[in-house]
Parts: structure tokens; sequence; C-alpha cells
């Protein structure tokens, strides 16, 4: 569906009624620095070929806004480019990804949204900057691609302190599984990945070919920004790396100390084991038999013999 419909005169906003036939109307009635601004959420296939016969868009274009799995990218066509995108949040460990299709045409732009946040505040930005909107609908198109990228950021920003707390985890005298929380967020680190990377050569395209030319110095904004965000991604999969390997050696640290304390303790008790087993045999004629302080004895030899065990281990740092 429609979710706004605005024409653009040197831009200043004019609001036109959500319906194919006022678009085709809005588009007749364009001047040369006005342009119309459509944005359209969750579209039906017949929703979206109604709008695109009315602005006569390609149908291979048309067939990728509808499929939402897009690899984003830009595509030019005779008279419009089409544009892909992915928008990212991130909550709780979790990142999700949606895809919003961009048509951008001589004075149109087209924006399609499957799921994920609007694009009101976008547009809002823009319209309180009545400047650049008077180049045209490349600067919406900026608008919304930069609202997306800055995101981008605030996301890396996030995913960064949750790998500092796993960080912190990992190098804390308390014992914790820590690898399946690492494993989700490279996960993630990698969702996010998919989402930023391949737009790096699409936006650079546009940062030296986007018409007007003026528009061209706001795309190498985005190309700085993609890029810090893109540095940022390779950055927390370095930490996450390194912080599952220092968990890993930590987990077979932690593994030999219980092994060494294990065979310390068997040591020590491998002792009065051995002596009981000695004198637990049958036989008549065993030394110290019938002495009277035998028994007694024979437990003061084996509680000396497990202390002076103990203070050995303890003394070696096996204890």
């Amino acid at each position: 569906m429609i979710i706004d419909c605005a024409v653009y005169r040197d831009g200043v906003r004019e609001t036109t009624e959500h319906d194919t036939s006022s678009i085709e109307a809005a588009l007749a009635g364009l001047g040369d620095a006005d342009f119309l601004w459509i944005g359209i959420g969750n579209p039906t296939a017949d929703e979206l070929h109604r709008v695109a016969d009315s602005l006569h868009l390609h149908p291979l274009a048309v067939e990728d806004a509808l499929e939402a799995h897009q690899r984003p990218k830009v595509e030019r066509y005779r008279d419009h480019t089409f544009i892909s995108i992915r928008t990212v949040t991130y909550d709780d460990d979790d990142i999700t990804t949606h895809e919003i299709n961009i048509f951008l045409g001589e004075n149109y732009l087209l924006t399609v949204r499957h799921g994920g946040p609007t694009l009101t505040g976008a547009r809002k930005a823009a319209e309180r900057m009545i400047e650049p909107l008077s180049h045209g609908p490349t600067a919406a198109l900026y608008a919304v691609v930069d609202s997306i990228v800055d995101h981008y950021e605030d996301v890396a920003a996030e995913l960064e302190v949750d790998v500092q707390e796993v960080e912190t985890s990992v190098f804390s005298a308390e014992r914790s599984n820590d690898s399946s929380r690492i494993y989700r967020l490279k996960r993630e680190t990698l969702e996010f990945r998919r989402a930023v990377l391949p737009l790096r050569e699409p936006v650079t395209r546009l940062a030296t070919s986007a018409q007007p030319e003026d528009a061209r110095p706001y795309f190498r904004d985005i190309a700085d920004h993609l890029s810090r965000a893109a540095e940022a991604i390779d950055s927390i999969d370095h930490l996450l790396d390194n912080a599952l390997q220092a968990h890993l050696a930590q987990l077979s640290v932690q593994q030999n100390e219980d092994m060494r304390k294990l065979t310390a303790g068997a040591t020590i008790f491998a002792v009065p084991t051995a002596i009981a087993g000695i004198y637990g045999m049958n036989f008549d004629h065993m030394p110290e038999l019938s002495w009277t302080y035998g028994y007694p004895a024979c437990l003061a030899v084996i509680g000396g013999l497990c202390l002076y065990i103990y203070w050995r281990f303890k003394r070696s740092g096996w204890l």
C-alpha cells in the first residue's frame, strides 16, 4: 500500500492523493525542478504493478522489487535506476535485516519497503532541509540511503559493546560458557556484513556518477560512513575470533588444572589404599599384628605420608 505520496516544488512539499490516478496526474503537472516522492510499504504484486505502470518501470526491476531477497545493488535502466539496499536492526544479540528497493527517475523517487522501520524519519529530515531537496529526486535518494547507512554505524557501536562484554566474561575469574554467545555474535556479524559490504561498490558509483553533479559530494559522504561501518564489522569479527581462541585456551587451562587436582588427590589416596590393602591380606605372620600400638601407629604413618604428599603438591602448585 502507498504510505506517503507528495510532490516537491523547489524543495517544498505538496501532498497528493494516495492512488495511481493521482500519481499520473501529479507527474503530468511537474515542472523542471519538481519531483514526486512515493513511499510504499509491504505491497502486493497488484499494488506494485499499478504504481509501476504509472511510472513505466522496467518489468525486471519490478520483479526484483517484489522478491525482497536481493543482494544490495544498483542497476541502471533506460530511464530510471534501481537500487536495492538493506536496513539493519539489532536487539539482544540478534541482527534483523529488511529490504528497501528504490526506483530513481528523472522526476520521481519510489521506495518499496519490505518490513523493517519506516522511512518517515528520513523524509521529514529531508523536508527540513529545503535547499537540498530543490536539487530533485537525487536529493531524496540521498536522504533515504544516508539514514540507512548512518544506522549501520549505530548497530556496529551496539555490537561492539556486546563484544566487549564477551571479552570481559572470557577473561574473568568465574567460569562461563561463552562459546555459544560468541558463535551467535559471529553469525549475526556475518548477516550484518552481507548487508553492508555489497553496498560499497554501488555507493562509490553513485559518488562518481550521480546527477546533478552537486549531489556527488553527498554520496561521497555516504561512502565514507559505509567504509567506517565496514571497518567496524571487520574489527568486530576479528575481536570475536580472538575472544573465541582465548575462551578455548581458558577451557584448556581449566581442564589441565582440574586434571592436576584429580591426579594429586588420587596420589594422596593411593598411600592409605596401599597400606590398608597390604594389612588386609589374610596371613598369620605379618609385622606388628600383635603389637598393642600397631593400629594407631599405622594410622599415624598413613596420615603423615598423606600430609607430606599434600604439602609437596601444594608447594608445586598442583593443589
